[in-house]
Order: C-alpha cells, then sequence, then structure tokens
C-alpha cells in the first residue's frame, strides 16, 4: 500500500514538472509586435509612428498598412524583413493629410523565435491617430479667462472681489517699496502675468493683471493702489497733473551720464538725477495713471525730457528751432509717444529725419540723421549739403546769364532787321536820285523820236522812254517807299 502512494506521488510530480515545462515553453515562443505613436495630430503637420519586434525574436517581417487617403507616408519602408543583430524597432514619418482618425495596423507579420526557431508571433497592437484642422484644435481650447481669487498682500480690495469685475481699489502705508500681488486663474489651462512682487512708489500705482486663456482671449483686471504720502507735491505740466516722485529707486532706467543727487521743490527734498557733462537736472513725475517720467528741471521749471537711445549714441532731442542746413524743411514726426520737430530733405525718404540733439556724454549739441525704420541716429556731416547750396546757387546764376543773354540777342535782332530794311529803300530811293542827277535835262528837250540802233546788220527800232515815261517811274517808285517806310523816318519826293 505504502508502495502504491510513492508511486502515485512520484507520477504527479513528474505530470507537474511536465506541465511546468510545457507553460514555460509556450511562454517563451510568445512574440507580440508593439506600434506606438501620437494620439493625435495637426493637419499639414509631421507625426513619426514607431513598431518594435520582441527580444526573442530570430528573424521577422511584417507590413505596416494604415488609410492613405488620411496620412502620407514621408519616410520608412513599406516592408520590413529583419534578423538578429539588425534594429529591432523601425520608425515611420506620416503627414496628416485631412481631418479624421486613421488605425495603423501590423498586417502579414512572422516571428520565429531566437532559441526554438518556431514561429512565435502572437499579434500586434493597433495605433489610432485623431487628426484635426489647426481650426479645429483651436475650437476645442478653452475660452475660460477668469480669475477665481486676485488680492493684495496687506490691503483690501474695493469692491470685495469678483470674476466679473475689471477694476479694484486698494490702498498700502507710507514708505510702501514692494506690492505682493496674488491671483489663481478659474481654468488651469490659462496664464496669467502681472503677479508677485512689484515695485510700487508713493501715490497711484496702476498694477494690470492679464489672464490669456487657452483660446488666446485676454481679460485685463486692473487694480488702483495708491501708497500714502505724507506731502505729496503736484505740479502741473501742459494741463496735466503730476506728482513728484521723492524717494530714490522708482525710476528702473536712469539715464547715461547721469547720477543721483537732490533737489528742493516747494521746500521739499526730492531726489533728482545730475548730469554734469550735458548740465542737465531730471527729476522724475508720475501722472494720474501711474505712470512714472523724466523731465528736466530747470529753475521750477519742467522740459520734457525727449531722450533718444540707439546703440551709437545717446540723445537729448532738443527744440526743433535752429537754422536747418540747405535743403532741409520743418516738420513734426513720431518718436516713441512723442510728437518731435525735426527737418526733412526735400528728396530724402520719408523713413529719414534730422534733429537736434545734445549728446549726453560729451554735452556737444549737433545735428543727428534720424533713420525711423531702424530706429538710429547717425551723427550728420554738412560738407555735403554745403557744396549742394553752392552747386544750385552757381546753377541759379548761370541760368539767369543764359537767359539774360537770349534776351538781348532777341532785342538786338528785332531792332537791327528794322534797321536794314531803312537802309535798303534809302539805297534804292538814293540809287534812283542819282541816275536822275546823270540824266537831267528840260522836258522840252526831250527828243520823242525812236533812237535807231544797228544790230548785225539789221535794223531794230527801241523805243525810248519820253520824260513823262521816267517821272511815272520815279512816282511808282515812291510809292512804293512810302508803302514801306517806318515811323523812323520820313522821306519825300524830293529826297
Amino acid at each position: 500500500m505504502i508502495k502504491l502512494y510513492k508511486k502515485i506521488i512520484i507520477g504527479a510530480f513528474i505530470l507537474l514538472f511536465a506541465f511546468i515545462f510545457k507553460i514555460n515553453k509556450i511562454e517563451a515562443a510568445s512574440c507580440h509586435i508593439s506600434v506606438s505613436g501620437p494620439s493625435s495630430s495637426v493637419v499639414g503637420q509631421s507625426f513619426k509612428v514607431s513598431v518594435t519586434v520582441p527580444a526573442n525574436s530570430g528573424s521577422w517581417e511584417y507590413v505596416l498598412s494604415y488609410d492613405s487617403s488620411k496620412v502620407r507616408q514621408t519616410s520608412g519602408p513599406s516592408k520590413v524583413v529583419g534578423v538578429t543583430g539588425d534594429s529591432r524597432t523601425t520608425s515611420y514619418t506620416f503627414t496628416s493629410l485631412a481631418s479624421g482618425t486613421t488605425t495603423f495596423k501590423v498586417t502579414n507579420a512572422s516571428i520565429y523565435d531566437y532559441t526554438s526557431e518556431e514561429e512565435c508571433y502572437s499579434g500586434a497592437n493597433n495605433l489610432s491617430v485623431n487628426m484635426k484642422t489647426q481650426a479645429e484644435v483651436e475650437e476645442s481650447y478653452s475660452k475660460n479667462n477668469n480669475l477665481s481669487s486676485l488680492t493684495i498682500e496687506g490691503a483690501d480690495l474695493s469692491p470685495a472681489f469678483n470674476k466679473n469685475t475689471l477694476e479694484y481699489s486698494a490702498k498700502l502705508p507710507t514708505n510702501t517699496t514692494k506690492a505682493k500681488v496674488v491671483a489663481t486663474p478659474e481654468d488651469s489651462k490659462s496664464t496669467i502675468i502681472g503677479v508677485g512682487e512689484i515695485d510700487v512708489t508713493d501715490g497711484l500705482n496702476k498694477i494690470e493683471i492679464t489672464v490669456t486663456a487657452q483660446h488666446g482671449e485676454k481679460k485685463t483686471y486692473i487694480i488702483n493702489l495708491t501708497v500714502e504720502e505724507l506731502k505729496p507735491i503736484k505740479v502741473t505740466i501742459n494741463g496735466k497733473k503730476y506728482t513728484v516722485v521723492r524717494k530714490s529707486g522708482m525710476v528702473e532706467n536712469i539715464p547715461v551720464s547721469f547720477v543721483e543727487t537732490k533737489v528742493k521743490i516747494k521746500g521739499e527734498e526730492v531726489v533728482a538725477y545730475k548730469s554734469d557733462t550735458a548740465k542737465i537736472t531730471l527729476v522724475a513725475l508720475k501722472d494720474e495713471d501711474g505712470l512714472v517720467e523724466l523731465f528736466i528741471y530747470k529753475n521750477g521749471k519742467y522740459t520734457e525730457f525727449n531722450e533718444a537711445i540707439s546703440p551709437e549714441v545717446n540723445l537729448l532731442i532738443l527744440d526743433g528751432n535752429k537754422q536747418a542746413p540747405f535743403g532741409f524743411l520743418k516738420t513734426k514726426f513720431k518718436y516713441k509717444s512723442n510728437e518731435i520737430t525735426g527737418y526733412k530733405f526735400f528728396k530724402s525718404d520719408k523713413d529719414y529725419y534730422l534733429v537736434y540733439a545734445k549728446n549726453l556724454e560729451d554735452g556737444k549739441d549737433n545735428f543727428y540723421l534720424y533713420d525711423s525704420k531702424n530706429n538710429t541716429f547717425q551723427l550728420f556731416y554738412k560738407f555735403p549739403y554745403e557744396v549742394l547750396k553752392y552747386i544750385s546757387l552757381f546753377t541759379a546764376i548761370f541760368t539767369l546769364l543764359i537767359i539774360f543773354i537770349i534776351i538781348i540777342k532777341i532785342l538786338k535782332k528785332l531792332f537791327t532787321s528794322k534797321e536794314k530794311k531803312i537802309n535798303k529803300y534809302q539805297k534804292k530811293i538814293l540809287k534812283l536820285k542819282n541816275k536822275l542827277e546823270e540824266e537831267s535835262y528840260d522836258i522840252d528837250d526831250v527828243d520823242e523820236r525812236p533812237s535807231i540802233k544797228k544790230i548785225e546788220n539789221d535794223e531794230y527800232v527801241i523805243p525810248k522812254k519820253t520824260r513823262k515815261e521816267r517821272l511815272k517811274e520815279l512816282e511808282e517808285a515812291k510809292k512804293i517807299v512810302d508803302n514801306k517806310k517806318t515811323k523812323y523816318k520820313k522821306m519825300t519826293l524830293e529826297d
């Protein structure tokens, strides 16, 4: 009986080991292909798909199929055939063509196990990629640009915060230089700017908190934060009200060559900025919107500080009443937010202007050529334009001289032609007069008989003109002269 039990137990162990061995053999022979890639893509953009065979693969082959009406393959083989030693991962690049979903499938696959050399392919997963146009993608973005909370540490907002209320007021005590703004978006996909520690000055400070939704819509919350002052100094410039900034550290970008100093305004000591080179003193003024600007301060008067900064030079643009070089006409143009009086060459490009400015580094005043397109200033050299001035003057004088000579010649020609006509007719009259004197005789002595002249032995009668006929010719000549006589001289028959 005991022997029987032993045989049964031994047989059971043999069956168990055989079963375990069979299971291990089946697991070792299982070969699954993995297909990976993005779940979505934008129409017109490219994306990558990877296909990987398992590590126990000895040899393999497969084809990756897809919907060619939705995507276009731009790289990767059409059919994969590999053996041990080849890369087990194959990469493909596709371009999305149209909205919709395409599925990447492994077809015609065959894998042989490296150890057993038996067919072991057990299948592959499918990869589905959803494609949308950019408009469809953006349409799916969140448009929520609200805040769920807004606070300033140490101050109360008035009115109480509401996501639909966009403007608030708050106060902080004297000597406050920084305010901490804390805001939380209603949608975690939105972004916020204008929070954290913010520098503030005495008086009004306008703080803007802008929330941008994932879709792109913006919403701006405004906090009018007032830092209380003991004795605010108020000034008015060109009808606009300002408060003098009394403390240092309130101006971020102090101009080159300027150092901090102190001046007295209305009996109160305030911070100022002075340049010994440029001989200019600046003070900071804050407007009713909390914007701080620098002004030139001299003898209780304030002048706008139109600083022009470029890579080449730092300038203070001066009043545009300086005598401009030849060929330049006064004009106005925009520099930053200010209207500047400058000059423009009458044939120059619209992007170039001439300004009169002080160099803040050496304190010298000069003309500078401003390129509004590239925002650069270059020292202006007068020489070419002065030469042009003299060339233009010489050209004008030379032209006037030519015109004068032409007029003289025309007048001379007019008067000379009349004199020639007079001389011509006078010569004719003189010729007739001389002829009459040579043939002078009494009319009674005129021989009216015809004269006879012998020509080649033939007689030809040439009639002689009588005295009357000659007088008639003379009268006709006189008529001709009388018809053409000028206003300059009168003639008579006796002449």
